[in-house]
């Protein structure tokens, strides 16, 4: 019987690995391809995009050219979107967009849903990446430094100048791509305490299948592969009425709502 259940767990074993060995290659050769696919468009793109954002008076052309690129370099990436909840997008006022962050095609998705123009939030340290930091050292998207209270707090008022504006906001509020993704990382209080002060609704989207698309890792490692890329707008959270008190609460409920789908699917 011993012998009997060990034989198991080696044929087990031997299963997994038959298949990894079977799909490692295909895998890597797509993560090739992915890269160098980008790196070409994006090097071709990249006079225009220098063009456009040379100007604020051009950022709308910009966003519209970036929505084109965004399209584009999902599906030659062999990358489809389904989408559900479209007609949860607000489109006669600001709000924000809250998401949750599990691969780098992320933007790219919600590039390529919302029809408005929005205007992105993202690290500091993306001002140190080749090819992407134009978009946000040009002006046209803000950058968050995390760990400068005064830089924090200037881009907190940014933010609040352009929801003032009546443009919608991007915050993943993960603030990076989680390691062990699709299981969500903490989320930062900013983007509750934000919309409460503003009054303005959140609107919650669960990115479910990206991490599987390109996940975080090496390349010699992790997820990729072509495929759907599923994402989910929730109805939005309206924040008439609640004060600061309010924001812990909401932020948790916004969590909760992300992460439905994800838990769902995954047990995440």
């Amino acid at each position: 019987m011993t012998l009997h259940f060990l034989k198991s767990i080696l044929m087990s074993n031997n299963s997994i690995s038959v298949k990894n060995i079977i799909l490692y290659p295909f895998i890597l050769i797509y993560k090739i391809y992915f890269l160098v696919y980008f790196i070409i468009i994006m090097t071709l793109s990249y006079p225009v995009f220098a063009f456009l954002l040379a100007k604020e008076s051009r950022f709308p052309n910009a966003f519209n050219f970036l929505k084109v690129f965004s399209k584009l370099w999902l599906f030659g990436a062999g990358i489809f979107l389904k989408v559900k909840g479209k007609e949860h997008i607000i489109m006669d006022k600001p709000f924000i967009i809250c998401s949750n962050h599990s691969s780098f095609i992320d933007p790219a998705t919600l590039y390529s849903i919302f029809p408005q123009h929005f205007i992105f939030t993202g690290k500091q340290e993306i001002e140190k990446w080749p090819l992407v930091r134009v978009f946000y050292t040009s002006g046209m998207n803000i950058l968050v430094d995390r760990h400068s209270r005064i830089g924090a707090m200037k881009s907190f008022k940014r933010m609040i100048r352009v929801l003032e504006n009546g443009f919608p906001l991007v915050i993943l509020p993960e603030g990076t791509i989680p390691v062990n993704a699709p299981k969500l990382g903490e989320f930062k209080a900013g983007v509750t305490a934000l919309a409460i002060q503003l009054q303005i609704p959140i609107i919650p989207v669960t990115q479910t299948t990206n991490w599987k698309r390109l996940q975080r890792s090496g390349l010699f490692t992790g997820k990729a592969g072509p495929g759907k890329a599923e994402v989910i707008i929730h109805a939005p959270i309206e924040t008439k009425g609640m004060t600061k008190v309010d924001a812990e609460k909401l932020l948790i409920q916004l969590r909760n709502i992300i992460n439905e789908p994800l838990h769902e699917k995954y047990g995440a």
